[in-house]
């Protein structure tokens, strides 16, 4: 129940029924949604943990506003040092680094078929993070999950929509980046991951300019 009180509130954030700044009050939505109190609090903490609201202490929690142009520039910015990452991380990478690349593929692919989104998009994180690290750099590393913590309210709402519609095809270009890696081709790893950020930028900006999609 609570994964469908997820997904109802996420539309209704999306579709702008639940505008920014909308106090998530549980008992007004268990009262809108027909439920009882319990998958909504579940429902709200998974909104603020997707990034989707945002809780303040004593005052429970509300929705936070998606913004075109926040989206455009964070995701400008990650295709530039995104690619800068795997450039890097394809140059130093080992075995070692490219096998767990590949564990990390092989969960993110069994969270992507059950539907789980907030656990796809966390193991997709840690598959980049683990190719970023072999870069070595750490400050372009920490400033890119800045950025990751910017961008995952959006990342959440493209691949939530993905799934709804019973899709995976956001995540299948990593195999393929991880055999760059392994290949120790550095162009064509960075190429991917400014590819895919650039196709993930223009899916979610026609997302926001027609929700109901």
């Amino acid at each position: 129940m609570a994964d469908q009180v997820f997904d109802t509130l996420r539309g209704w954030i999306v579709n702008g029924q639940l505008p920014p700044d909308y106090r998530l009050r549980v008992r007004d939505i268990a009262a809108m949604v027909g439920t009882s109190v319990m998958p909504v609090r579940e429902a709200v903490r998974r909104l603020v943990e997707a990034g989707l609201a945002i809780h303040e202490p004593y005052k429970g929690a509300r929705v936070r506003g998606l913004d075109v142009s926040e989206l455009e520039q964070a995701y400008d910015v990650r295709i530039l040092l995104e690619s800068e990452c795997a450039r890097l991380g394809a140059a130093a990478a080992g075995e070692g680094v490219c096998d767990r690349m590949q564990e990390h593929w092989l969960a993110l692919e069994d969270a992507a078929r059950a539907g789980d989104v907030l656990r796809s998009v966390q193991i997709d994180e840690e598959l980049l993070d683990t190719l970023y690290a072999a870069g070595g750099n750490e400050v372009l590393r920490d400033i890119v999950h800045g950025l990751w913590d910017k961008c995952r309210p959006y990342k959440v709402l493209w691949a939530s929509d993905v799934a709804r519609r019973g899709e995976v095809h956001i995540w299948h270009y990593k195999p393929d980046l991880i055999a760059a890696v392994r290949a120790k081709d550095a162009d064509q790893a960075a190429e991917m991951v400014r590819r895919s950020y650039t196709e993930a930028k223009a899916a979610l900006h026609a997302l926001l300019d027609d929700p109901q999609q």
